[in-house]
């Protein structure tokens, strides 16, 4: 059995894990910073210690983003003659961004807030990390080259899966202009008083229940952020639901931006993992309504489809 170096590089979350099963099933020794700590060198020269003691076969898997990471690992390979393949997961910086937030789920229950992300125990756990680390990731990426060193470079494209028992799907709304509109002086209600239904929603809504599909709620509310009181903004969406007659279960982000720190803002993908996984969600069957942008960029990062508040309940 000739030797070899697999070095598996991608983005944070982006289903590395899944793929460096299939070497370790050959029988490669897997080595990564998450299980054995130290920096990108040290590490280097622990895969050197294992070649030099009889290993044959090594797969290391950490992001590896740019070409100065991977010069400790290739010159192992060269020195020692040993070929060193790349695996490049070419996953999305969208499907990198909802694998995060499907893990947080997975792992927590729910979404981390940009306040549990500096606590314990999920401070500092390389599983569970803020928005900032795959931007930044994104920023620092360098396509690898063969001239660095590689003996071949193999590009994987990534492929979702969904666990059997996702089955289900939903409409989720966004709430402001697309179920209803503020009276007062601001674009959203701030009272109660202030919401209004627009019109034909509610006859939508009761058509859409007694056909059996689960309705949802996400929403941005950043005005939270600049002062409005939160139990201000609930009373709101209850005030809405109330007058469409439905008890729709909603989601909101109450943070602002800049800088991004969550998740739950949309476009970002964080309410709908939320969602995909209490209610066991199949993505393709579930229909996203909403009037601007980052509603449509939030349908498509999560997988849904999306239909234009204006058109939809014409």
């Amino acid at each position: 059995m000739s030797k070899e170096i697999v070095l598996v590089m991608g983005f944070n979350a982006g289903g590395k894990t899944t793929l460096v099963n299939e070497f370790t099933d050959q029988g490669y020794l897997r080595m990564n910073r998450d299980s054995v700590g130290g920096t990108l060198d040290q590490l280097a020269a622990k895969a050197r210690a294992a070649i030099s003691d009889g290993r044959e076969k090594i797969v290391l898997d950490n992001t590896y983003l740019t070409v100065e990471s991977r010069k400790s690992i290739i010159a192992v390979g060269d020195d020692l003659g040993v070929p060193v393949r790349c695996v490049w997961l070419a996953t999305s910086f969208e499907d990198a961004q909802l694998n995060a937030c499907l893990r947080q789920c997975k792992m927590t229950g729910d979404v981390l807030t940009p306040e549990q992300f500096k606590s314990k125990p999920y401070k500092n756990n390389p599983n569970l990390f803020p928005p900032v680390a795959l931007f930044s990731a994104k920023k620092r990426f360098e396509k690898p080259k063969q001239e660095e060193g590689f003996f071949v470079i193999e590009k994987r494209l990534f492929v979702r899966r969904w666990d059997d028992d996702h089955t289900n799907g939903a409409y989720l709304f966004d709430y402001d202009d697309t179920l209803r509109r503020s009276t007062g002086d601001k674009v959203w209600p701030e009272d109660p008083s202030e919401v209004e239904v627009l019109p034909g929603r509610k006859e939508k809504l009761d058509e859409l229940k007694a056909a059996g599909h689960l309705l949802l709620g996400v929403s941005n509310q950043s005005a939270i952020s600049k002062g409005l009181p939160e139990a201000k903004a609930i009373a709101c969406f209850e005030r809405t639901n109330k007058l469409l007659g439905h008890d729709i279960e909603y989601r909101f982000c109450p943070h602002s931006v800049p800088p991004v720190n969550c998740y739950c803002r949309k476009p970002h993908p964080g309410i709908g993992a939320y969602f995909i996984c209490k209610h066991k969600l199949l993505p393709e069957m579930c229909t996203m309504v909403g009037d601007q942008t980052s509603d449509k960029t939030f349908a498509k990062r999560c997988g849904f489809n999306y239909v234009d508040a204006e058109e939809f309940f014409s």
